[in-house]
């Protein structure tokens, strides 16, 4: 069995119920509810549901790495819904919008029903800590759909309860009260009665470091600095993670449940609506494919990257704020499929992460299908095989790394102190002696060099993991606006459409609409209150 979620999911598969409201999903285990937890196993069942909402298309299961196409990373190959939001031009209305709306608070609508039912449960009917640790799983999948819903819209309805059809929906809690209740959640019940490390035999379930991470996160976002990086160092100094040593192994099922992991949505394609749909597999004996139907990497992420000496390939690159370009670096031709010397020496997470026209079959054909669509295709979660899928893709996908925890301590303590310290330093190179052939970061740097290394090191650390969009709704530049506002380099295409405009409102810089459909299906609070400022 590849992991725990698989134990029941068949069966779980069989009795989830839905329907458009949120507020109105049946219980996933719904048998007949009353006759259900009745023991540990049915509340084990009830957990596995709300791992199981994870595992959505919409979300982990396909849609969550979508993201980055609404950032400086990737553009959309076809389609409106995301092309809508990545031209700011996206309304209440959209489908993708209400489809991620919905997908949360089925997650949230699910962990309240089996915190309820299950918090009632006599302590008897389970062994040892095991009541408590469940209760603290479901509440800690719940705290994570928050801390995304707050990111998107802001101020949203804050459920802690089970709410049926016959409770009236709420209005728009304010995020910083969402923040103060799911922070003391986590700090005072979440985090106590997680264990810290997880049998093998149950491997996919939180262990304590993951919830530690969260709480930083979101003490991150509150712009907390200090107890943000004292919760990062933590996990840190407790040596109980580390990284896998092979960045581009990391995203195939060999590096899955690894020390690196903290949180990961777990899949396999052996059964009915157990596998994903963001990976790929292509296949040598067959014609050639194009790796993502969705998500195209541009220019500008492909020339970001640096050279192994640790500059870049571009001269005085302000974005990366690096100054003169790698005098090892030889332009070469202008034609991205037959210059070779632009991938030569560069950061190895660019060739582990990006499909380019050098990546071949044995014959010396190329690989994938870069003429079909653009010079550049997603190479992340995708392996050469024959073994093709036959219920989706069997990779896991990774919500919280130890690379993630390093870099939001750097960020933390970075953004804590005057100048940068040792242990920021430590906590970079780390990521940089994971690629063996990457220069590390030169000392003597200032507060302000080193928060622009941090994010560009976040960007290629984490591209096409969903991070990208979540990190510039909260970073700022010198002036105070958001980076959601900053234009891309001038010599990149002013018209590419993977990239991110001034926005003529900044609300709608911050904010999704709510969607129109909660608006109008029963929601009259939310309604009295009004849409979020810049839509209609």
């Amino acid at each position: 069995m590849k992991h725990f979620v698989l134990i029941f999911l068949s069966i779980v598969f069989l009795l989830v119920s839905s329907c458009k409201d949120p507020l109105q999903i049946t219980d996933p285990n719904w048998l007949e509810e009353e006759s259900f937890y009745k023991n540990e196993k049915e509340a084990f069942l009830g957990l596995v549901g709300v791992y199981d909402a994870f595992q959505a298309r919409g979300l982990m299961g396909k849609s969550y790495r979508e993201f980055d196409i609404i950032t400086d990373n990737a553009t959309y190959r076809s389609g409106a819904e995301w092309r809508a939001i990545e031209s700011d031009i996206h309304i209440s209305s959209d489908a993708r919008i209400a489809r991620f709306w919905t997908d949360y608070y089925v997650i949230i609508n699910r962990a309240n029903r089996m915190i309820d039912k299950v918090s009632v449960m006599p302590d008897d009917l389970f062994k040892s800590q095991s009541k408590s640790r469940i209760l603290a799983e479901a509440a800690f999948l719940r705290a994570y759909a928050y801390y995304d819903l707050t990111a998107i819209w802001g101020n949203v309805p804050f459920y802690t309860k089970t709410k049926e059809r016959s409770d009236a929906a709420e209005a728009a809690t304010f995020k910083k009260d969402i923040y103060a209740w799911i922070i003391n959640d986590l700090k005072t019940f979440v985090i106590p009665n997680l264990p810290k490390i997880v049998p093998l035999s149950e491997r996919g379930r939180i262990p304590k470091a993951a919830a530690e991470a969260l709480l930083g996160k979101y003490y991150l976002t509150e712009e907390n600095w200090s107890k943000a990086a004292e919760i990062f160092f933590g996990i840190i100094d407790s040596k109980q993670y580390e990284l896998y040593p092979d960045y581009a192994e990391l995203f195939t099922e060999k590096g899955e449940f690894s020390k690196e992991s903290l949180f990961e949505i777990n899949f396999t394609g052996k059964g009915i609506d157990t596998g994903e749909g963001f990976s790929t597999r292509i296949d040598t004996t067959l014609a050639l494919t194009w790796p993502s139907q969705q998500i195209i990497p541009i220019a500008d992420l492909v020339d970001s990257y640096l050279c192994t000496d640790g500059k870049p390939i571009v001269a005085d690159y302000s974005p990366n704020g690096y100054g003169a370009k790698s005098p090892g670096y030889v332009s070469g031709s202008n034609n991205v499929n037959t210059n070779t010397t632009r991938f030569k020496d560069r950061d190895p997470r660019l060739r582990a992460s990006i499909y380019t026209f050098m990546d071949k079959r044995p014959s010396g054909v190329r690989l994938w299908n870069y003429n079909n669509v653009g010079d550049f295709a997603i190479k992340k979660y995708s392996i050469i095989s024959s073994q093709q899928y036959e219920n989706g893709g069997p990779q896991n996908y990774y919500v919280i790394r130890y690379a993630d925890v390093l870099l939001m301590y750097a960020e933390a303590k970075n953004e804590e102190l005057a100048i940068p310290d040792q242990s920021i330093y430590d906590a970079v190179n780390e990521i940089r002696n994971r690629l063996k052939t990457m220069a590390l970061y030169p000392a003597g740097l200032t507060k302000e060099q080193m928060r622009k290394r941090i994010r560009d090191e976040r960007r290629w650390e984490f591209a096409f993991e969903h991070q990208r969009f979540f990190d510039l709704k909260r970073w700022k530049d010198d002036q105070g606006n958001p980076l959601l506002l900053t234009l891309p380099p001038a010599s990149f295409p002013a018209d590419n459409e993977g990239v991110f405009r001034k926005r003529a409102s900044i609300p709608r810089v911050y904010t999704w609409p709510y969607p129109q459909e909660e608006m109008d299906g029963g929601n009259r609070a939310l309604q009295a209150q009004g849409q979020n400022q810049g839509y209609y």
